[in-house]
């Protein structure tokens, strides 16, 4: 098991590995133990990964287990609470304790010396090696995304002309992303989108339905200043792939939901039940009735 330090920082190695975060709290471990396996199953041999978890409310008795599901693979707990955003200097407003922003302290919780950390969403299962995402070009941007169901920012965000945004800029999904670790800090990337989201936390949703989280400030900050990931590290589980990096199975796209393809639910139905919670599965929402 990894450590924390005092300080809730990363305790890091001289020789950096592939350094992957994610969140969660108790409601999602099943997802993150399933993406934990996935990571550590599909690493190659002579690739050195440390994973740091975000949470709230994972009791130790669930870490070990986690753990025990992704031999192979270090992993780091960090908790995510309100003491702890007050000793990285953020105030723990209520919206931005929920662990869809938690990433947005990463350059704050990884070590001084880590340039690069790739953030991956616990709703996830990897099917690849990571180290052509690890090794992904910036070019001197500070994250690399792949674009959401969303293509433009004037599909997602409705009062995109108020903030005087570009309506044809395109809109990247926050659930995979390789980050520039000395670029956020330098520009204080993730208190920029915190504070963007707490400003305009009324305006969160896509379409009135659909909520976007951090994801709405990372796009609102980072308007054309992203390096697109091919979509197969990022892939949408209702859309057909022969060789996905990354299945991501976000908002209504659930395993076993009506949209996501079968073959991505049974992916995941295999990473989940090589893990203690073998067995588990999420509920999920009948389609709604074609009207007649």
């Amino acid at each position: 098991m990894g450590g924390q330090g005092r300080d809730g920082t990363v305790v890091g190695r001289t020789d950096p590995p592939i350094r992957v975060a994610t969140a969660t709290d108790g409601r999602y471990l099943p997802y993150a133990a399933a993406m934990a396996h996935s990571l550590a199953a599909h690493r190659a041999p002579a690739t050195e990964v440390e994973l740091t978890i975000l949470y709230v409310d994972v009791t130790a008795d669930d870490q070990r287990r986690l753990e025990r599901g992704a031999a192979g693979i270090t992993i780091h707990w960090v908790l995510m609470d309100a003491d702890s955003y007050q000793r990285w200097g953020v105030e723990p407003d209520p919206l931005v304790l929920a662990p869809q922003y938690f990433r947005c302290l990463l350059s704050k919780i990884m070590p001084a010396t880590a340039d690069r950390v790739i953030y991956i969403d616990a709703d996830t299962v990897v099917l690849d090696d990571l180290t052509p995402l690890w090794n992904w070009p910036l070019a001197g941007l500070p994250v690399a995304a792949a674009g959401d169901l969303m293509s433009v920012i004037q599909d997602a965000i409705s009062h995109w002309q108020e903030l005087g945004l570009d309506g044809e800029a395109p809109y990247f999904n926050s659930g995979v992303m390789v980050i520039d670790l000395p670029r956020w800090r330098a520009e204080g990337i993730g208190d920029q989108v915190l504070r963007r989201c707490q400003i305009d936390r009324d305006r969160l949703l896509i379409r009135d339905r659909w909520p976007q989280h951090d994801q709405y400030g990372f796009n609102v900050v980072l308007q054309r200043r992203w390096a697109p990931l091919a979509s197969r590290w990022n892939h949408f589980p209702e859309r057909r792939s022969s060789r996905p990096g990354i299945v991501h199975f976000l908002g209504d796209t659930k395993p076993g939901a009506h949209r996501t393809r079968p073959e991505f639910t049974r992916l995941f139905v295999d990473a989940v039940d090589a893990t203690p919670w073998a067995g588990w599965r999420p509920t999920v929402r009948a389609p709604a009735p074609v009207r007649r």
